[in-house]
């Protein structure tokens, strides 16, 4: 068990009483001391600059040591703390001036040269009936609270006049609600214009204007930026509704255009199915009238043109199933003579090179079969190679000879 080698009370620690700081800089520590001393330091291996006040951590050693809205009081070793944050300043500010401070007496020490302005401002701002000294050392700090406990004024005599340290305190206090609290409009007491620290006071009362000044514009500044940025938005969100609206009205053109090409296909698909029943139903009829017509007692050049045509319309039948269009019956020959000459094309095949005869172009046909213009244009060279054609002789050119021959 540890016992304070000043006051010989019992020292108590908490693995709860511990912040370590988000960063994993250092670690600001809390032990007690007897009923009612805390005591704290900054556990680092360097010197460090203090970013979040430990506001939490003095309440929670508080509430676990039951002194909420008793008498505390707090030794603060300085050691390795160089500065402070801003951030950290407001959290000072904030925790002395709570409604009801939970501590009575705070006592730094070891207060490195570069902190002991900002501690003297922390001295100079904090409110009636807090009590805010220094010290040397450890012994020093102790015995300063224990005066205080038992009643003492524990306040060093100083060197300076009662007048002296009372506008010290003033400029401090002054300079923190500035700085600090952001208190602009804060009145500064000027002394006489002969005095000494006169410019100083004068000076602080000039910086207040300015910053009040630079804040003002920054709030105007602000409001016209976030008006520009406002107005920017409402235009973003025109420019979008109006994209939305124009991609909903296309997307409903399409879908009407859809279904007038499905109707158009169905209607086409029906008509077609159409010619072919009533092909399919006269077929065997053609037959009867071929074997009719090779009875009659009728010369053999009128017999000849009958059965022609006849066997005309069942070749019709027979090439419109496989190119799915409708024939007339120069084209049917053609698909009849192009069939015979070059058994090896496949139906696709044949139905291009009727499309080809009746100067249908690469484009027009690769729409008809929804393939690519270069698709199309390798269908054409397999055809082309198929049929055994020269690559100096042009496809188009081959088809409409053939057409010719037969005199279309």
């Amino acid at each position: 068990m540890e016992h304070c080698k000043v006051s010989g009370e019992e020292i108590i620690s908490n693995h709860r009483w511990i912040f370590r700081n988000p960063k994993k800089q250092y670690a600001t520590c809390i032990k007690r001391i007897g009923r009612n001393i805390l005591y704290a330091w900054v556990d680092s291996t360097k010197p460090v600059v203090l970013e979040t006040f430990e506001s939490d951590l003095v309440k929670k050693v508080l509430e676990d040591s039951k002194l909420e809205n008793k008498p505390a009081y707090l030794i603060w070793n300085l050691e390795h703390v160089k500065e402070i944050t801003y951030a950290y300043k407001q959290g000072i500010v904030d925790f002395l001036y709570n409604p009801s401070p939970p501590l009575t007496c705070v006592v730094f020490y070891n207060t490195a040269q570069e902190f002991e302005n900002t501690a003297q401002i922390i001295q100079a701002i904090h409110p009636s009936g807090l009590k805010v000294l220094f010290a040397e050392n450890y012994n020093q700090a102790m015995n300063i609270i224990l005066d205080v406990i038992a009643g003492k004024d524990p306040s060093p005599n100083s060197n300076e006049s009662d007048e002296y340290e009372e506008l010290k305190k003033t400029y401090l206090a002054t300079t923190a609600r500035i700085g600090w609290l952001n208190i602009l409009n804060t009145s500064i007491p000027l002394p006489p214009l002969q005095h000494s620290l006169y410019p100083f006071f004068s000076a602080l009362s000039f910086l207040q204007k300015d910053l009040a000044e630079q804040t003002k514009r920054y709030k105007q500044k602000k409001l016209q930026i976030e008006s520009e940025h406002s107005n920017k938005v409402k235009k973003s969100n025109v420019l979008i509704s109006s994209i939305e609206n124009k991609k909903e009205r296309l997307l409903q053109e399409f879908a009407n255009e859809k279904s007038t090409l499905e109707e158009t296909l169905s209607l086409r698909r029906n008509q077609c199915q159409a010619i072919e029943a009533t092909l399919k139903s006269r077929k065997p009829e053609l037959w009867k009238i071929m074997q009719d017509v090779g009875s009659l007692p009728v010369d053999k050049r009128s017999k000849k043109q009958i059965l022609d045509v006849c066997t005309q319309l069942i070749e019709s039948e027979k090439y419109q199933k496989k190119t799915d269009l409708p024939l007339t019956s120069a084209d049917t020959e053609f698909l009849s003579l192009i069939h015979k000459k070059h058994r090896n094309l496949d139906n696709r095949e044949l139905k291009v090179c009727l499309l080809i005869k009746l100067n249908y172009n690469t484009t027009e046909i690769a729409n008809h079969y929804a393939i690519t213009k270069r698709g199309m244009e390798s269908l054409r060279y397999r055809i082309h190679k198929k049929i055994g054609l020269r690559k100096n002789l042009s496809l188009k050119n081959y088809l409409t000879a053939l057409a010719e021959k037969l005199g279309n």
